[in-house]
């Protein structure tokens, strides 16, 4: 499956959130010995991360809000550039569960969540009902033979990153007791079989000055991240390795130990980027095939601060930068020579600039976000409810490195 590996450069003190107190064995899972399992773990969200898109080989999928009570799931096809109502059926007015882009929102429930796996499409509701405890759901490219295959427990939630792992799916869970003890740990759960298996847990010492947070994988590891006075440090946990933890991971650091002011460390797909700024220095290292590139830092506009590499998609990057006016700009960068191409893309909530998917040859990004009057407002007294909806353009690479932007792509109302 191809997606974009794109990640824009984040804080490291937004990645080192402070996980949850200690709890006890989630319910619903197997506890068990892990064996050596040489399987790689994959990429199949971007980010990493549950979202409102998801790509497919073939073109973007996306969940959104456009009428009260309800979601939709809309289609980018990559071939034909255009964006559709996931629903083949004419004149459909898309309202009702005759459609195959309908989801319905329960009262209390909140939006829903994508990833495509294996040539399916999977849905994600976090939000528990009276009847129903939150779900995975699973159903075929084209929207229809819908299947529940994953209902947590009560206290049980799904955690914001998933993985591939073989023909499995590699996850953060989070579960809270009876006592309101709670407790983040990875699981694989089997989509032939159901079967759910308890991994290790990601919690650190309870009322600790340390946290630490799963930013990414590569290989056969999973990436986290460890904060504490000191400063900041990067290390992976092997589940090729007996018994995975992150005791484990403590001893296999990845990279330097870093303050984010000197010396700026990020994990972007599979690649682990450093900015040294007193030698003014860039390099990037392919944590799978261990390819490494170092340039120094291109000449910048005054005014402007770099923080450093975005990757962009396959091993081409930006550099990650405040501009004099303090909007951040991605500052092209030359993938053999990491000279700056001259072309900057500034990106702000009106101007996305965000690659969501990549086909070969061609890239889908998010332009801007657009809206729209809610529809079935006025049935509920409502008056002046907006929609909010993502504007995607499809452009060739070779034009996107030369600052060329593609066209538009009609939203379908």
């Amino acid at each position: 499956m191809k997606r974009s590996i794109f990640a824009k450069l984040i804080s490291p003190l937004a990645l080192a959130a402070m996980l949850a107190a200690c709890g006890s064995q989630p319910s619903g899972a197997k506890t068990v010995v892990q064996p050596t399992d040489d399987t790689p773990i994959t990429h199949i969200a971007n980010y990493d991360m549950f979202g409102e898109t998801a790509a497919s080989p073939d073109g973007l999928y996306e969940v959104c809000s456009i009428r009260l009570g309800s979601y939709n799931l809309l289609y980018v096809d990559a071939a034909t550039r255009q964006e559709t109502y996931l629903c083949a059926t004419p004149n459909c007015t898309h309202d009702s569960e005759s459609c195959s882009s309908y989801l319905p929102i329960e009262e209390g429930q909140y939006g829903y969540q994508l990833f495509f796996f294996n040539g399916y499409l999977y849905v994600v509701q976090h939000t528990p009902t009276e009847n129903q405890g939150p779900y995975l759901m699973r159903m075929d490219p084209d929207g229809t033979n819908r299947k529940i295959i994953l209902e947590l427990k009560d206290g049980e939630d799904f955690g914001d990153m998933v993985f591939g792992y073989g023909d499995r799916l590699l996850w953060t869970m989070a579960k809270v007791d009876e006592n309101g003890n709670s407790e983040t740990y990875m699981e694989i759960f089997d989509l032939q079989t159901g079967e759910r298996e308890y991994l290790f847990s990601l919690q650190l010492e309870q009322g600790g000055k340390e946290s630490a947070s799963l930013v990414g994988a590569a290989g056969t590891s999973l990436i986290f991240l460890d904060s504490d006075s000191t400063g900041r440090q990067y290390y992976k946990v092997d589940l090729a390795k007996e018994n995975p933890s992150l005791e484990q991971g403590k001893n296999n650091p990845l990279g330097p130990k870093f303050d984010g002011t000197g010396l700026y460390c990020t994990v972007q797909g599979d690649y682990f980027c450093t900015y040294d700024i007193a030698a003014g220095r860039l390099s990037w290292e392919n944590l799978v095939t261990g390819q490494k590139k170092e340039f120094p830092l291109p000449q910048l506009a005054e005014g402007e601060t770099a923080y450093g590499l975005a990757l962009l998609y396959g091993d081409q990057f930006a550099l990650a930068l405040d501009n004099a006016e303090n909007d951040p700009v991605n500052l092209l960068l030359d993938p053999e020579t990491g000279e700056s191409t001259g072309v900057r893309y500034v990106y702000t909530r009106e101007k996305g600039y965000t690659i969501l998917a990549d086909f070969g040859d061609e890239l889908i990004y998010r332009v801007c976000i657009g809206e729209q009057p809610l529809k079935g407002q006025a049935s509920h007294g409502l008056v002046g409810e907006v929609s909010y909806y993502n504007v995607y353009a499809m452009v060739s690479k070779e034009d996107f490195q030369r600052g060329i932007p593609g066209k538009e792509i009609a939203f379908p109302g």
